[in-house]
């Protein structure tokens, strides 16, 4: 690796202990590297002062304050716009290094792939009161995320989250940016990663995601990536557990069945959903009616 790009997309999160810790891994490279900041028109100002204030003490970082909020592909896109170097590590904000080597092992396996993904792990401890559906959610899944788990299907596996890319490579994909809402330019991305046959390499060098929602506002979120999911089926089948099922219910003409379990049900499956103790196959019941309601 020549010289390094890290970029990390920002919204109403206080990212300024995740800036410094990568400075500090950062500078004992030996390599030329940038930080990118691209605040996405957080609406708490305190907290975009705060990102903009350690960023401009932090040696070679950059601040871009947005004046409107452009959403979760576009900002990629810009920062990757923004950035000057060979290689781009793109990190979500809400996350914490779990060691000093993070971005070294980064570095180490930068020339086995074109895209390298880190992955992602969660709090044993459940963090705060209100994020259990999310929480239960992401500890379920974390169970398949080691390297050697998401090497077994390295395309579908891929996550923003963390990854790194060729930037010349990026250019010439990028993030759609119709997904204009949460969920599924990621699979999307994954999946036109595979139609250009581009080398994809799964190693265990996990960030720690901190950014649990609120159970209402994470229902809601998936609300929005069904729709995706619904809006771009043709784009993204191959990379959803969801659209497998969806399709099988079309084959079998079932759609009535599940859009009478969502009149019959729905308010009952939310409410399991936003309790303290949301149960995943109720979670996956629901995706599954919500999308056969979507038209």
């Amino acid at each position: 690796m020549e010289a390094l790009s890290i970029l990390i997309p920002v919204y109403n999160w206080d990212c300024s202990r995740l800036i410094e810790d990568l400075s500090a891994q950062a500078r004992v490279l030996g390599i030329p590297y940038e930080i990118v900041i691209a605040d996405d028109c957080s609406t708490d100002i305190h907290i975009l002062e705060r990102n903009r204030e350690c960023a401009g003490s932090t040696e070679n970082c950059r601040f871009f304050a947005l004046g409107r909020n452009m959403g979760r592909s576009a900002i990629r896109n810009f920062l990757a716009d923004k950035s000057k170097y060979d290689k781009l590590l793109f990190l979500d904000c809400d996350a914490a290094v779990r060691d000093d080597q993070f971005i070294r092992r980064y570095v180490d396996a930068a020339d086995k792939a074109s895209v390298v993904c880190g992955g992602a792990v969660h709090s044993d401890e459940i963090p705060e009161k209100g994020v259990e559906l999310r929480w239960v959610y992401e500890k379920n899944a974390d169970k398949e995320r080691s390297a050697r788990f998401r090497s077994r299907n390295p395309y579908a596996r891929f996550t923003p989250f963390s990854f790194l890319i060729d930037r010349a490579l990026f250019m010439r994909i990028r993030f759609d940016e119709s997904y204009a809402h949460y969920g599924y330019e990621d699979v999307q991305f994954g999946c036109e990663l595979e139609r250009m046959g581009v080398s994809i390499l799964h190693i265990d060098n996990q960030l720690i995601h901190l950014g649990l929602e609120k159970s209402e506002v994470y229902l809601e979120k998936t609300r929005q990536a069904v729709q995706n999911a619904f809006a771009h089926k043709d784009e993204v089948e191959g990379g959803s557990r969801l659209l497998t099922h969806y399709n099988r219910v079309v084959r079998f003409r079932m759609r009535w069945l599940f859009r009478g379990l969502w009149k019959l049900f729905g308010k009952q499956m939310e409410k399991n959903l936003l309790g303290s103790t949301p149960s995943l196959r109720i979670f996956s019941l629901y995706k599954l009616c919500y999308i056969c309601i979507l038209k």
